[in-house]
């Protein structure tokens, strides 16, 4: 992913912010189509899911070779360390941190949420592509509005707090309400659609690294909470209830704000002109 964007990025004619806006809109509807397809082919033959993601990769794969244009090589040859030397940049830090802790929430969502449905493949598949379809338009339409109004500091942790009250509420509904869980699973995915285009913007523009070392370093912290997320909420969910990982995320969105908010200071180099 942090190849994509930095590659996205490098091409893109409508400058850095559009870029990231339409990589955050395609990954959105990436993400809200494949659970309702792997639903629709695997409730047909369970390898299906499988073997048409292979298909998927393969038509990238061609469509790169047949539509990239030829990037420049760098001017400075990029070491493997400097990624993890990029942040040392305050501000870098700040943004790769705080998106650990919301990642962690990110990925709870994503990861358990489809053991407290009780639907089918395809029940569950059509509730993420609602989730995705949010991420998608929330991510285009609404953050740059509200970023441009607001700032991007504020924009974000309003966005982290609203996030964080979602998953109590999610807490509060699993085992009792799969209505109200739908509804909680669709609301966070257009806050999280707000703030994936937010920090991703932060994460390429707030250092003075290359952006593609910036997006290597930050992807390499937040990943770390997208890849513990899955792993304890279900060690969570399966000794104390379906409750506890949705609150757990909560108290990890906590720590996300609270970096935000210690280190805004350092953020404030990204502030777009308020309208």
């Amino acid at each position: 992913m942090a190849t994509a964007l930095a590659v996205i990025v490098g091409v893109a004619s409508g400058g850095t912010g559009t870029a990231i806006i339409l990589y955050e809109a395609a990954l959105g509807l990436g993400i809200s189509l494949g659970p309702l397809l792997g639903a629709l082919l695997g409730g047909w033959q369970w390898r299906a899911p499988f073997f048409g993601t292979a298909v998927l990769m393969a038509v990238s794969f061609i469509a790169l070779l047949a539509l990239l244009p030829k990037t420049p090589t760098p001017a400075t040859k990029a070491r493997l360390r400097d990624p993890l030397l990029a942040l040392g940049h305050k501000g870098l830090r700040t943004t790769a941190a705080s998106a650990l802790f919301y990642n962690y929430g990110f990925f709870t969502i994503l990861a358990f949420t489809p053991f407290i449905l009780g639907m089918d493949a395809y029940g569950i598949g059509a509730v993420f592509f609602g989730w995705g379809v949010a991420v998608a338009v929330f991510s285009v339409f609404v953050a740059p509005l509200l970023q441009r109004r607001f700032g991007t500091t504020n924009v974000l942790i309003g966005t982290l707090a609203a996030l964080l009250l979602d998953l109590v509420g999610l807490g509060l509904a699993a085992g009792h309400s799969v209505t109200a869980v739908v509804v909680l699973v669709i609301v966070a995915g257009a806050l999280l659609g707000i703030n994936n285009t937010l920090y991703t913007e932060l994460a390429m523009e707030v250092s003075d690294s290359p952006r593609p070392v910036a997006s290597a370093g930050y992807n390499f912290v937040r990943w770390m909470g997208g890849a513990l997320a899955p792993f304890v909420a279900a060690q969570l969910g399966e000794h104390f209830g379906p409750q506890v990982p949705f609150f757990a995320a909560a108290l990890a969105l906590a720590f996300a704000i609270l970096v935000a908010a210690g280190g805004r200071r350092f953020l404030k180099s990204h502030e777009p002109h308020l309208l």
